[in-house]
């Protein structure tokens, strides 16, 4: 008669969940990406993960950082292990890709994927009102910006494709009237481009 053998199940390890842990990259465009690394992996490794994704190569101008648990923006220790660093101080393990050193002149840039990562940037900031503009200038850049990312004026019947569009800081937005009318002052400004206005021009703008 055979016995009935009960056996204990332990606990089983994932080599590969010791050794590794995955993180999520905000990028400048708002997508997420997911990055596994090594738990030794330094902040220099995790950025020059993204940066192939973005098929950036130079990487020395731009950064990644975290929420603190104070909710402080803290960057990223690039020689230091990054899940130390996460662990240690962050509020959830999320990064957040972006512009770190800014150049005197955007001829400097000799990417053409680094200018548009530096236009997101600009184009972020300006939004999130930490780039102040005056609403000539607002509608300016906003123009820019169309032009940047949408293309020419005559590739569309309308432009009514413009008020899902987000083109000013959200304290200039509060009243749907100011709002309409600043909508066709961009729509206006934009067929005022041609098609050497990319984000290019949009940057040095911007920026300089």
């Amino acid at each position: 008669m055979p016995f009935g053998l009960k056996l204990r199940r332990t606990r089983r390890y994932n080599v590969l969940s010791k050794n590794c842990f995955v993180t999520r990259i905000r990028l400048l465009d708002s997508n997420v990406i997911e990055c596994t690394l090594s738990v030794e992996s330094t902040g220099q490794e995790c950025l020059e993960a993204v940066a192939q994704r973005l098929e950036l190569r130079e990487t020395h101008y731009f950064g990644l950082w975290f929420l603190s648990k104070s909710q402080q923006v803290r960057w990223v220790e690039l020689e230091k292990p990054l899940k130390k660093q996460l662990d240690k101080f962050a509020n959830e393990p999320l990064l957040f890709f972006g512009v770190m050193f800014y150049v005197p002149s955007v001829s400097r840039l000799q990417q053409e994927v680094t200018r548009y990562q530096y236009y997101l940037q600009v184009k972020k900031d300006v939004l999130d009102g930490r780039l102040l503009s005056s609403l000539e200038q607002g509608i300016r850049l906003a123009g820019l910006a169309v032009q940047a990312d949408f293309g020419d004026y005559n590739q569309f019947e309308s432009h009514d494709f413009l008020r899902e569009y987000v083109l000013f800081p959200m304290d200039w937005t509060q009243d749907e009237a100011v709002l309409e009318e600043l909508t066709q002052k961009v729509a206006q400004e934009h067929r005022t481009h041609s098609l050497s206005l990319c984000y290019n021009y949009a940057v040095s703008h911007w920026v300089f």
